[in-house]
């Protein structure tokens, strides 16, 4: 969703003319720098094993003098791109190099009326600049050359956010189904057995909520859209406020599972509240550290790792914590989802004079980016930029994906993950592949297909335009070809619970009849 029109925009830049400078001298300071091509300059040119020398005055808005041969270095401020880059070719100079004041680096534009200069002018960051300006400061002799650089259309970080949702989404399926994997009986039981209270039910949704979110999902858009610049911060808070929640619950449940009960039942007593948990305490602060952390340095270069964390637990607990009754509820969210994403990406500038989408994404003129997707830096190139995927592209058809393994775990009609949990499941139904495998399999194939798409076309694309189809479309087709369109539809799976393999004290559920989603 969200997450494609950011890309649109990465790929966009991609499409600009980047340069790498290659420094030479002095040996503290070389390696390859990146810089982008302004087109208010030559942007054909390459310059071979040049001298740098700062503009003098350093805003370069003046005349300069001294720089005949060089490639001038100049801050940026005070005057347009186009004066700074003028002032140094009358001057002599080969190149122009203009340092911006922050982290980013974009074309340097112009009046597209007026013919471009003869040199090339270059932007770099404040990080660059700071390297080149240090090593001039120190009277080093700045040697180095300017080449042209082109980005490959793909990136090794494309396929690791492919896997990390593909991951999240069947962690997550595996998650929720864990009453129906383990049977109604055995499930509480083992859940009595670690001195946890019940947990509460999931939230099951209905066809209402379905048309109801994406009105309200759409109002929201709207607001943003007038009013990003301050509701960012709002947004900001409430990544860190889930996110925090997400990896606490996540982590607990881990524990539960693996700690020994001494450590799950160890308590201490404050006063005027009484005993409490020492692992709830320990996973609270790691928790709320994360995402204090996350809030407070959100732009380092680290934070990416941290915002993956917290997106992930989020998207974990959602779907461990809501439901889907059935594909009815699950196709009618879907498809509206799939539309929302077309309206407002494609057709809101014929309302709005601009795409409602693409503002909101990019944070208006706030600065600050939507915290809500899952990002890793490129992996094979060093431009800047970063691989982009959408909550909303791993947790509309997470929600969906969780209710298959459900109904397969109900019905017996699953082979996953390896499991064979009952003892009287038939030898064909144990070892057909289920719903849930076919919709995983059409998951990452919509996501390659997504890819693949926006690589060749070099365009921004809506996840969900490749998802929706290779989710929903192969699954109905099995159902109808085993005749369980209707039970799959309407979400009435009625079978026998899956009874250990064990001969254990729970084998009395294999007589329970059960219907979760009537």
């Amino acid at each position: 969703m969200i997450s494609r029109i950011l890309l649109s925009l990465i790929l966009a830049v991609a499409r600009a003319d980047y340069g790498l400078i290659d420094i030479e001298k002095p040996p503290s300071e070389a390696g390859k720098y990146v810089a982008i091509y302004g087109p208010v300059g030559n942007t054909n040119t390459t310059l071979e094993k040049k001298p740098f020398v700062k503009a003098k005055p350093f805003l370069a808005c003046k005349p300069l003098s001294g720089v005949r041969g060089s490639i001038v270095v100049a801050g940026r401020g005070e005057c347009p791109f186009r004066t700074k880059c003028a002032n140094a070719e009358k001057a002599g100079a080969v190149g122009c190099v203009v340092v911006n004041n922050g982290t980013e680096i974009f074309e340097m534009g112009g009046d597209l009326n007026e013919k471009p200069l003869k040199i090339p002018a270059l932007m770099v960051n404040n990080q660059t600049g700071e390297a080149l300006l240090n090593a001039m400061d120190k009277h080093y002799s700045v040697v180095g050359s300017v080449v042209k650089y082109r980005r490959p259309p793909f990136d090794a970080s494309i396929a690791v956010l492919v896997l990390m949702a593909v991951g999240t989404v069947a962690g997550g399926a595996y998650w929720s189904a864990s009453k129906e994997r383990l049977g109604a009986s055995r499930y509480a039981r083992i859940e009595a057995e670690k001195g946890e209270e019940e947990e509460e039910e999931p939230a099951v949704l209905n066809e209402y909520f379905a048309w109801g979110f994406i009105v309200v999902a759409s109002l929201g858009l709207v607001v943003l859209f007038y009013y990003i610049d301050y509701l960012i911060y709002v947004l900001v808070f409430i990544f860190c406020l889930a996110g925090a929640q997400g990896l606490f619950l996540t982590l607990t449940s881990f524990a539960s599972s693996t700690l020994p009960q001494s450590v799950i039942r160890a308590t201490y007593k404050l006063p005027q509240i009484g005993e409490i948990s020492w692992m709830n305490t320990i996973v609270t602060i790691f928790a709320v550290g994360v995402a204090a952390v996350w809030g407070v340095y959100r732009k380092a270069a680290f934070a990416w790792i941290l915002q993956d964390v917290l997106g992930i637990a989020f998207l974990l607990t959602l779907q461990r914590t809501v439901q889907l009754p059935n594909v009815k509820v699950a196709g009618i969210l879907l498809v509206l989802a799939f539309l929302y994403d077309i309206f407002w990406v494609f057709l809101s500038p014929f309302f709005f004079q601009q795409s409602v989408m693409v503002k909101v994404a990019t944070g208006g003129n706030s600065g600050e980016a939507m915290p809500m997707l899952l990002k890793m830096p490129r992996l094979m190139d060093p431009t800047p930029g970063d691989s982009l995927l959408g909550l909303g592209d791993i947790a509309i058809p997470g929600l969906y994906i969780s209710y298959l393994l459900r109904f397969d775990y109900l019905t017996e009609s699953h082979w996953v993950f390896g499991d064979s949990c009952s003892a009287s499941r038939s030898k064909a139904t144990s070892t057909r592949i289920g719903f849930f495998s076919v919709a995983m399999i059409g998951y990452l194939a919509g996501l390659v297909m997504c890819d693949v798409v926006l690589i060749l076309t070099k365009m921004g694309q809506p996840a969900l335009l490749y998802i929706v189809p290779c989710v929903l479309a192969p699954v109905m087709i099995l159902a109808e070809y085993r005749g369980m369109r209707h039970s799959l539809w309407t979400g009435k799976a009625t079978s026998e619970p899956p009874v250990p393999t064990d001969g254990s004290a729970f084998m009395e559920m294999g007589n329970e009849k059960k219907n979760y989603y009537q």
